[in-house]
Parts: structure tokens; sequence; C-alpha cells
């Protein structure tokens, strides 16, 4: 008599937060067999296994963020609409907009439009719907958004000033720049008298300061299998290195509003910066500040450039205003060098090589907001130029949790970067 096949076992889709926990419950007692888990929680013992091999992914996430909550860790169909689309959200929630379906929708197909994805990408409901589970962030502890609209609690920022455009003829005397120069700020202002060098002369605005983001250190430090310990680095010395701390700047930091896994970074950047400079002289060490700002009016913004339209729909990142400054803690000391930069990439069409050269530096240690943006497009330039680079992992931000590990434990180090945690780079400037 044949066998009658076995019913297929239904899938049970887990939420992160429950593999953390899974993960957690056999690192406290190490004789919880994986059995006695499957048990509990009504799952394969295969798939314990599976999650238990991928511990370090699952311990580091940080329980409050959206990924945490999410029973599935598939990647979008439209990779570029989602981004994009998650990042003008982020722009809108922190001016203190609601945003409704229909204005998701046509903000979706504008993008797919501009990536050349309109035939294939509809913005149906189903896939908004998604997007905004995908993406909602709750307010006090519970999902209030409806299905028309978008509105996320968040602290309403304070208003950036020098948001006016410039007509057409305004715009003439920024068509030949003139090559980049060099000015040293006042000894008052927020850079300390550090050498700034920009893309084109000083705004002579004066510099306001901006009251610093109080910071809340929550999570678990991950250590990847892939992260260079202290002993595998003792052959590296850090004389004669660049630090660079990227994008730390006031409209930045605002668009993540009491993010805690932000807050850790930004606890370990100030660490960073502050054990850079005690140890400067000795290590003869160079300290740059790499800032993004444009003038009045974004001249130096494209209509095509889909990333920094969003800063100038939401004025925001004006030269010379408090929301362009560096965040309390990581602003410019005397002698310190200040890059300004009009893209993501560091080294694009500003002087950083030509300041690196000039001082005989080949390596340089990137920390930044956030890593798929400045760190990613940094490194690669550094790279490509020839530089030895390390990224201290845990002075790095992104706000999608898969992006951070997978930069830093796959893309990063496949191009030769060694990537340290905070501990292992402050123990080689006590050395």
């Amino acid at each position: 008599m044949p066998q009658e096949p076995k019913a297929k076992k239904k899938r049970v889709p887990i939420t992160a937060l429950t593999k953390q926990e899974i993960c957690l419950k056999k690192r406290d007692n190490g004789k919880l067999r994986d059995e006695d888990l499957a048990r509990e929680y009504g799952l394969d013992r295969s798939t314990i296994t599976k999650i238990l091999k991928q511990r370090e992914r699952w311990l580091s996430i940080d329980p409050t963020s959206n990924h945490a909550r999410q029973k599935t860790q598939k990647s979008p169909k439209f990779p570029q609409i989602e981004s994009a689309l998650a990042d003008w959200l982020t722009m809108a929630v922190s001016n203190g907009e609601a945003v409704s379906d229909a204005q998701l929708q046509q903000k979706a197909l504008e993008f797919a439009q501009m990536y050349g994805l309109r035939n294939e990408f509809q913005a149906s409901n189903g896939w908004i719907s998604k997007f905004k589970t995908r993406h909602h962030q709750p307010r006090n502890n519970s999902d209030t958004t409806t299905t028309n609209e978008v509105s996320l609690s968040v602290s309403q920022p304070q208003t950036v000033p020098g948001t006016s455009v410039l007509s057409s003829s305004e715009h003439q005397p920024y068509i030949n720049l003139t090559p980049t120069t060099s000015y040293t700020t006042p000894q008052s202002s927020r850079t300390n008298g550090a050498t700034t060098i920009s893309m084109g002369p000083p705004s002579g605005s004066p510099l306001i300061h901006y009251p610093g983001t109080t910071s809340n250190t929550l999570g678990n430090p991950f250590t990847p299998s892939r992260m260079f310990t202290l002993d595998a680095m003792s052959h590296f010395s850090l004389d004669n290195t660049a630090f660079v701390f990227c994008d730390y700047q006031n409209d930045v930091i605002a668009m993540y509003q009491n993010n805690a896994s932000l807050n850790q970074c930004l606890t370990k950047s100030r660490n960073l910066f502050r054990s850079v400079h005690q140890h400067r002289q000795k290590k003869n060490l160079a300290i740059i500040s790499v800032g993004v700002c444009f003038r009045q009016g974004y001249p130096e913004v494209s209509p095509h450039n889909a990333h920094f339209l969003m800063w100038k729909q939401f004025g925001r990142l004006v030269e010379g205003t408090k929301g362009a400054e560096f965040i309390d803690g990581l602003v410019p000391h005397e002698g310190d060098i200040v890059i300004k930069k009009r893209r993501i990439d560091a080294f694009y069409n500003t002087e950083l090589k030509m300041v690196l050269e000039s001082r005989n530096i080949r390596q340089v240690v990137l920390a930044g907001i956030d890593t798929g943006g400045v760190v990613l497009a940094t490194m690669q330039s550094a790279a490509d130029r020839d530089f030895k680079v390390v990224v201290v992992r845990d002075c790095c931000f992104d706000a999608s949790e898969s992006v951070q590990n997978t930069l830093m434990e796959e893309v990063l180090p496949k191009y030769g970067v060694m990537v340290v945690n905070l501990e292992t780079i402050m123990a080689m400037l006590r050395v």
C-alpha cells in the first residue's frame, strides 16, 4: 500500500526580536538544548539551529528598532524606490508634516520615473501598505497610523533660516567657480580656529551655537567575525594617520529622532574625537571634520539629484546656518581641518586628497553618519586613491541595520578595509 505523502509543514514567521530572545536564552543557559527551544517556540529544531548559527547578527539588533519587529528580512522588490521614498518620508516627518497615502504614492511614482522603473512599478495600495509596515515608527509604543495618513511622533524641529531661492540671474556668479580657497575662522567661532577648506568663498555668516543631542546609550556592542582585533592589528601603527569625522551635523542628526542606536554611536564618536585630540601630538595625527552644505538657493543641487533635492525641499544644510554646523562634542578644535563638500563623497571636488598628500599621510580612519552614504562613498574613493582605510564600526551609523551589518561584515572587508571597534582603536592610540 503506497504511503501517503507527508504534509508540508507550514512555515512559522518570527520576528528578529524573537530570534534575539532565542539566542539570549541559549547564551545564558549553555545546557539548554535546541530541541527544548524548538518545543518552547513551536519551531523545527533545524530552524533553531539556523538561528543560533547567526547569533552574532541577532544579538546585535536594537530591540527598539523597526527591524526587530519585522517577521521577514527579505529585500524589497524595488530597493532604489524603497530607499529614496524612506529618505523622503524621514525628512517630511522630521519637518513635522503628516504624509497621506496619496502623497506616498505620488512620490513613489516620481522616484520610479527617475530610476527608469515606471513601466514596472505601479505604487499600488498594497505596496504602500507594506511600505508603511516596513518603515512606520510607533507612537507611544502603539501603532496609530491610519490607512490614509502617516503621522509620526517626532519633536518639532527649529526653523532653519536662509532658504530663499536664487533667481536665474543670481545663479550667474556660480557658473564658473573659482578654485577652492582656505581660510581660518576666528577663535570664537564654532570651528574654534580650525582651518576650513570650502568649495568657494566663505559665506561670512556668523556661526551660531546649536544645542547638542543628549545621548542615551542603549544596546549591546557587536563584534562580527570579520572585525579586526587589537592582536590582529599589532603590526599596524596609527602614527601619521588622518582621522576623518564625516557629516556629524545638526540637520543630519535631526533626521533620526530618538534613535537608540544613533545615540550610542554619537556617544562613542564623541569619545573617539576626544581621545584623538588627546593623542594628536604624540601620534602626529591629522584631525579632519567633513560636512556637507549648500549656498543659499542651492545652486549646487541638480534637479536630477533625488537625494539632495530632499534637503533643498526642506531647507536644510544651508551654509552659515546652525543646522549645517557640527554637533556639540564634535566641533573642530584649533588646528583641525574642516572640509566642506557639496556631494556625499568627502573626496569629490574637495581638497581632501591634497591635504592628505601634503602631509604625506597614506592611511585614514573613518567615522560618520551614515554608513551607506558618506562612509561607503569616502571609503571607496580612499581605496581607489591607494590609501589604507580603517573604519570604526561603532562610530558609524546607518538607519538600516541590515545595511550596516552587510557593509561592515561583507562589503568593506572586500575592499581591504580594516573594520575595528572603538575599544581597539582607543587601545592603539594609547600605545
